[in-house]
């Protein structure tokens, strides 16, 4: 039954990662505002006519780069493809063909240093200004098209792309490969494997992410894909929860990951075991593939441990650096803190994805670890033999002294 049901998501979600392709195909990467306040309430038409929305979408083509979309705002973008010549004449030559117009340009690009005047590249305009607040002097930052292409274009729907296709190819593999089941069957005896403040830790760490990650994903798609259906009201007392809990959330995620790094850094420093259950996938491509020896933490979930460790320290830096703008960065640095904290957030977001699987529904026996602090032992033994066989031997020792005569 779980692989049929797995089946069945895996075909949606690569239905869906079909049309994120094809969005991300069509979708220009300008923002055009789509609402406005009349008195104390949002409204999704921009103006009360279409004209009026018309003559918005007109100023937002003013924030493409001239050089890219005419030379003139009233002009429209230029077509792809060549024109057949005389299809296009210079607004201050008509008489010029296209062809001749082509190897003029031609000419001013094999001789860019001497026409650097005509040609440079825009540049940071700054100046004074009375206005209150942090980079204020800043008039004109162009590098600002960069960074909104990105944040539109590639981060927005490569992230989608990345974040559906880690989901498909977990739901993929649980409907060819099934639950890892426990090969000798539950013996009905348990160990202790995490300490209640352990426990505790991890929950505290990932309650804490998964909130992050749901409020994180509302503001980066929740424009395109929440509000047409949630409205504007709802939609912005959603986006503004979503803004104040995730950045109230920061500390209690330091908190977590700083103790994980106390409590279990030194155990999940790599070893020759690491490699050895690497190359034999863990034991968890069949059910008849023997177990590779593992101590308390296997390499999967060291991988995972330092994947946390060091992608949370990157969003804690650029998640104040934004909580806190401008106060040791430019625009420039803002613009790279905002990138870097949404690239590094989806890349996380997704290694949490297969953590989860692994741990609740993916292997028989795992989701005991982490809730109660016990695991059957021949769990244990199958997946932590080193660590069970240290664990059996103080036990038996302990069973030794208890049973020997007081002299």
């Amino acid at each position: 039954m779980v692989r049929v049901i797995a089946a069945i998501v895996a075909s949606a979600l690569v239905i869906l990662l079909g049309y994120t392709v094809y969005l991300g195909s069509v979708t220009d990467d300008l923002i055009v505002p789509t609402n406005e306040v009349a008195g104390r309430k949002a409204v999704d038409n921009p103006s009360n006519n279409a004209a009026g929305r018309q003559s918005i979408i007109a100023r937002t083509e003013l924030q493409r780069w001239r050089a890219a979309s005419g030379p003139s705002p009233e002009q429209p973008r230029p077509a792809a493809g060549r024109p057949a010549d005389g299809a296009l004449k210079s607004p201050d030559a008509p008489n010029i063909p296209y062809s001749e117009g082509r190897a003029v340009v031609n000419d001013w690009l094999s001789n860019r240093d001497g026409e650097s005047k005509m040609l440079r590249e825009p540049q940071n305009v700054s100046g004074r200004s009375s206005l209150p607040g942090p980079a204020k002097e800043t008039f004109v930052q162009p590098q600002g098209r960069q960074w909104r292409s990105a944040r539109n274009g590639p981060i927005a729907f490569g992230g989608a792309f990345y974040l559906i296709g880690v989901a498909a190819i977990l739901a993929v593999f649980l409907s060819v490969r099934g639950r890892v089941p426990i090969k000798e069957g539950l013996s009905g005896q348990t160990v202790s494997r995490f300490s209640a403040f352990e426990r505790a830790n991890h929950w505290l760490t990932a309650g804490s992410f998964i909130v992050l990650a749901l409020t994180g994903l509302v503001i980066l798609f929740g424009k395109d894909v929440i509000r047409p259906w949630l409205g504007p009201d709802l939609f912005g007392d959603l986006a503004e929860g979503s803004a104040w809990l995730h950045m109230a959330l920061v500390a209690p995620l330091a908190v977590g990951v700083a103790v994980m790094i106390a409590s279990w850094s030194w155990q999940n420093l790599p070893t020759a075991l690491d490699w050895k259950w690497l190359k034999q996938g863990g034991g968890f491509m069949r059910d008849n593939a023997p177990n590779p020896p593992a101590d308390r933490f296997n390499a999967g979930q060291k991988l995972i441990f330092w994947a946390v460790i060091l992608g949370s320290i990157v969003l804690i830096g650029t998640g104040l650096a934004m909580m806190f703008p401008f106060l040791w960065a430019g625009y420039d640095g803002m613009q790279l803190a905002q990138s870097t904290h949404a690239i590094a957030a989806l890349i996380m977001i997704g290694i949490i994805f297969g953590h989860i699987y692994i741990g609740t529904i993916g292997m028989v026996g795992a989701f005991d670890a982490i809730w109660s602090g016990n695991v059957d032992r021949n769990w244990a033994k199958e997946h932590h033999s080193i660590w069970y066989g240290r664990l059996s031997e103080t036990a038996d020792a302990d069973e030794q002294k208890s049973t020997q005569p007081a002299e």
